[in-house]
This record gives structure tokens, sequence and C-alpha cells, in this order.
């Protein structure tokens, strides 16, 4: 019986390894045109505590490094209220002048965040961007943002409060997340490469 106490610590080693690897990102904030802020489901406009770490993020940057603008971005998904107006609302109640706020309110997952963020960017001429979303998030964004040749930084909050009190089961949920996301990125992929041989 001694094989199965290695086979929970190997299992145990795995999975802490995953963790790990998910959440010791390389985070690179700095002076750039815009910040990006990804949305999270907020239900009957609340915003979710995930949603808020990432925009006490955005505005923690926004004043240190003097950005341009901060892109909110969420179509309704949750409440009938879209996740970009409520995250205006929130970092205009803190200060950030509504004017400096771009609202793509559109998307419904993240690679719609990513594509229509990049449109308002081109719409704005603005070249440099950071992503903001929560450590748990990042890999998978970033593995999107390379299929779509999109280059850019990110930053997020690292909370160990928030990791194991919100981060934890969504970390292992990206699995399925990533695996629903390879569709998406196709599809979009197509849609691009039709668009431009039209």
């Amino acid at each position: 019986m001694e094989w199965i106490g290695w086979i929970i610590a190997i299992a145990a080693m795995v999975v802490l390894a995953y963790i790990c690897w998910l959440h010791a990102v390389i985070l690179k904030p700095g002076k750039t045109d815009v910040l990006i802020v990804l949305g999270y489901v907020s239900k009957d406009s609340q915003i979710h505590p995930l949603l808020k770490e990432r925009l006490d993020e955005a505005y923690r940057l926004f004043w240190q490094y003097r950005h341009k603008y901060i892109i909110v971005s969420g179509g309704a998904v949750g409440s009938r209220l879209s996740e970009a107006e409520q995250m205006k609302r929130y970092l205009v109640e803190k200060g950030v002048p509504a004017k400096r706020i771009l609202l793509e309110d559109k998307s419904r997952n993240t690679v719609q965040n990513l594509i229509f963020s990049k449109q308002l960017m081109d719409q704005y001429q603005l070249k440099s961007f950071v992503i903001v979303t929560n450590l748990f998030h990042i890999r998978r964004t970033k593995y999107i943002m390379h299929r779509l040749g999109m280059k850019g930084g990110f930053s997020a909050s690292r909370s160990l409060k928030s990791i194991i009190g919100f981060q934890l089961k969504l970390t292992f949920l990206e699995i399925r997340a990533f695996r629903l996301t390879l569709p998406i990125i196709r599809r979009a992929m197509d849609d691009r490469n039709n668009g431009q041989n039209a």
C-alpha cells in the first residue's frame, strides 16, 4: 500500500506546481498609452470582488504612470448593465476623469475583450497597452493575445488573500476555460481572415 502514498504525494506536487505556474507570472506594468481592464461577471450590477481587484489595480496604475486612457471591457453578461458601464462608474466615483475612460461594452468573453479593445485602440490611435486582470487569468489571456498577434504588458494585484479566497477554485476551472477558448479563437481568426479576403 506504500505506492498509494507515493501516488497521493505526486498528485499533490503536480497540483501545487500547476497553481504556482498559473500564478507566478511576470507582470510588466509601465507607461503605455492605455490600460485595458478585462471584465468579470457581476450579477445584479454589483461589482464582484475579483473585478474590484482589477479596477483598484487599474486605478493605482493610472495615477502612477499617467496613462492616456483606460479601456473598460465587458458586455452585459450577468446583469442588465454592461460590465464596462459598471467599471466606468466605479472608477469615476474613485476620481478617474470620465473623459479618460473608454467603454468597450459588446464583448462576452476574453477573446472578444481583446479584439474589441484593439478596435477601440485603433480608433483612438493608441499603440501600447497593459492588460489588467487577475493572476489566474493571465496565462490564458497571454495565449489569446499571442494567437491574435497582440503584444502588451500585464498587471494584477498579488494578494494571497485573493488567491486563497477567490482565485483558487478558478485556477482549476482555467483548464476547462482554456479548452472552451480554443474554438472561440478559431472562429475569431476565421472571421478576421474572411474579412480580409472579402
